[in-house]
């Protein structure tokens, strides 16, 4: 019972340390962007990777990982794009990135809206479980298997006492 009883600590000290990736996008008014990231722990999102995704073709416009402080300023792409701030397995965000001062052309915007459309839909569809549901299902598979156990384990017991009384 007490190796059970550890089990379960561990998984709940293992839940309390889950953390989400964040992130920031500030406009400097001078045709670039500040993005910043960090997790929602207060860590630093060093090493992570940033990417500008052209919304038209799909192209990588920029890449780059954050440095040491998590901020990085980039300048912003003439056409419409995503800002995809990349953390490792479970932690990526995807932002809509910031227009220019001068603004992107009109017909670039029809194309994005028809799109950002598809990839929006196409990202509902492949979203993946966050590691604390997956820590969450599997604690809860744990203790279903081991509610059957306990409660199998004392109807034998009861069966037992019932066949030596009777």
């Amino acid at each position: 019972m007490k190796k059970i009883a550890v089990l379960i600590l561990l998984l709940t000290a293992t839940i309390a340390q889950a953390h989400t990736l964040l992130m920031n996008v500030i406009n400097n008014e001078d045709n670039t962007v500040t993005v910043v990231g960090e997790f929602s722990t207060g860590d630093s999102a060093a090493g992570a990777l940033i990417r500008f995704e052209s919304l038209l073709s799909g192209k990588i416009l920029f890449k780059q990982r954050l440095p040491e402080d998590s901020e990085l300023t980039a300048e912003i792409p003439k056409e419409p794009y995503q800002i995809v701030l990349d953390g490792g397995p479970g932690h990526t965000i995807v932002k809509e990135g910031i227009a220019p001062l001068e603004g992107f052309e009109k017909e670039i915007k029809a194309e994005v809206t028809k799109t950002s459309t598809k990839l929006s839909q196409a990202s509902n569809l492949t979203n993946e479980w966050s590691n604390p549901t997956i820590i969450l299902f599997i604690l809860g598979l744990l203790l279903i298997i081991l509610t059957l156990y306990i409660s199998s384990k004392n109807t034998n017991k009861i069966l037992k006492q019932i066949k030596q009384e009777g």
